[in-house]
């Protein structure tokens, strides 16, 4: 069964109780100015959705063209928050540059990282 959700204007997301996902859209660039605002989006949906029927969280984050540091502290927080539920993080990513910064940060050592870069359209 698949439900729905709005975290708020920056995040979605659906629960894929079937594959056992929670699955969360990013739609704007994870910077220190939208940072506050990911962190409350993404504590409500965990509080909707719990932690009993889904194993991995699956944070889509190919609609970002950046990320900055405290971006990566966000997601490295999210990263420990969900271990503690024994719970995985997988990132979707598109952005070359984006997978370079998770990369540098040591990102890609705690959770999957599934980069896929987009065909250029232009």
């Amino acid at each position: 069964m698949m439900t729905s959700s709005e975290g708020s204007s920056l995040l979605a997301a659906r629960l894929d109780e079937r594959k056992g996902r929670l699955l969360v859209d990013v739609r704007e660039d994870i910077t220190s100015t939208q940072v506050p605002e990911l962190r409350h989006a993404m504590m409500q949906i965990l509080e909707k959705h719990g932690f009993d029927s889904w194993k991995a969280l699956y944070l889509d984050v190919r609609n970002a063209r950046m990320i900055d540091s405290m971006g990566t502290n966000w997601l490295f927080a999210e990263s420990v928050r969900l271990k503690e539920h024994k719970k995985s993080l997988v990132l979707r990513i598109s952005s070359p540059a984006i997978n370079r910064v998770i990369q540098f940060a040591g990102l890609d050592k705690l959770v999957t990282v599934k980069f896929r870069r987009r065909k250029q359209t232009r």
